[in-house]
């Protein structure tokens, strides 16, 4: 687990997760600390939001975790299997357009951050899903937003270190700028 290195500051405000769960985070955070929640593990901390606080699945996950990070238990971007990180980039093409430009390995390489991909599965238009650099994994996703518009998002998973999130990051929003120009031009 990780410790707190950093002021701690909620993904959402005090009043949307209490108009949505009826608590803010100062009442959550008393819950769970009265509950002994900072001996548990993750998936402990979620079923007492279940069954004690009757929360919804994606709620009891949201308070676990921000409870998590505050309390220094967890780090930003930190998950159960490693760190993780979510670039995305909408450009003035289509949505096939884009998806080709990323399936197709030697157009890949034109525009890909350096590393190595074993795609291991892949929906025509939807999605990439494969090995990154043997030890993570990424998960490219592709949506059409209006006509001519398309958006591809990576999510790198199973990131050793905090500091491969900001590595990984940079690379990829560089890549997208490439690619952006690539498929710009060519539909020019």
């Amino acid at each position: 687990m990780a410790t707190a290195r950093r002021r701690y500051v909620p993904a959402m405000s005090d009043a949307s997760v209490k108009a949505k769960t009826g608590r803010d985070w100062k009442a959550w955070f008393g819950v769970l600390d009265r509950a002994r929640a900072a001996r548990l593990d993750h998936g402990a901390i979620a079923a007492i939001l279940s069954t004690r606080y009757r929360l919804p699945g994606w709620w009891c996950q949201t308070v676990a975790v921000e409870y998590e990070r505050a309390r220094g238990l967890r780090e930003r971007h930190e998950t159960s299997s490693g760190f993780s990180v979510a670039v995305s980039k909408t450009i003035s093409t289509t949505l096939g357009d884009l998806f080709d430009a990323t399936a197709d390995p030697a157009r890949r390489r034109r525009w890909f951050p350096p590393g190595t991909f074993a795609q291991s599965t892949q929906t025509k238009g939807k999605y990439l899903r494969g090995s990154w650099n043997k030890t993570a994994r990424l998960n490219i996703g592709f949506y059409a937003r209006g006509a001519r518009r398309a958006q591809i998002a990576v999510q790198v998973e199973k990131l050793g270190a905090r500091p491969d999130v900001d590595v990984q990051r940079a690379a990829w929003k560089q890549a997208f700028k490439t690619l952006q120009q690539m498929v710009e031009a060519a539909s020019g």
